[in-house]
């Protein structure tokens, strides 16, 4: 029987930042929220592009993955940064209160890398870890079981759209979606949980995979 996948840990993100060519930096990773399991929807669609209203263009075959999180609560802070929305501070010190207020434009959201390991079975020893690169929040749904922390809560589900960069990876030439480490056999549990460190503290992309993890 082939590896069943029964859990899942570790979910990051990082904010993008594009320059002019299409190259894209990150910020450092944070956590997003302690993350109970996700699913992936792969789509082949043609992608049409509009200009003046009307279709100019149609790249055929483009490809995105749609992963859906289901996690225990996602900080209000951390959700505003995801959906773009405005962090606002009331009054100073310790007696500070903060709120969000909502952008109705979607186009507020950031980009951002999603890094998440995966599990077959032991909860303490992933299977693969992976980056996915050039990712949007689709929506965030809360639930009244959101602040419990068992696995039986429902807890809220985050829907992250992945897109193909607009430049190609140097060491591949292709635009590729993200970047999947499987775990080597025969590593010892101190082995496993340094490689998953270094991992997870900055985007591993196929460009600097070789300097970070070789």
């Amino acid at each position: 029987m082939g590896v069943q996948y029964r859990g899942c840990s570790h979910l990051y993100y990082a904010i993008e930042t594009e320059a002019s060519d299409g190259t894209i930096t990150y910020g450092t990773p944070k956590v997003l929220a302690p993350v109970k399991s996700v699913s992936f929807d792969v789509t082949d669609d043609n992608e049409s592009i509009y200009a003046d209203n009307i279709v100019q263009d149609r790249v055929y075959g483009a490809k995105q993955v749609t992963r859906t999180f289901e996690t225990i609560r996602i900080s209000p802070e951390v959700a505003a940064e995801l959906l773009g929305d405005a962090v606002v501070t009331i009054g100073e010190g310790s007696s500070a209160k903060k709120a969000i207020a909502t952008n109705p434009d979607g186009s507020t959201k950031p980009y951002i890398a999603i890094g998440v390991a995966l599990h077959d079975g032991s909860v303490d020893s992933p299977c693969e870890i992976y980056w996915a690169y050039h990712c949007k929040v689709n929506s965030i749904s809360k639930s009244s079981a959101t602040i419990d922390d068992g696995t039986g809560s429902e807890g809220q589900s985050i829907e992250i759209v992945n897109l193909a960069p607009k430049k190609a990876w140097t060491s591949t030439g292709k635009r590729n979606l993200d970047f999947d480490l499987i775990i080597p056999d025969g590593l010892t549990a101190s082995e496993i949980e340094t490689l998953v460190t270094t991992f997870f503290a900055q985007v591993v992309t196929p460009d600097n995979a070789a300097t970070i993890l070789g």
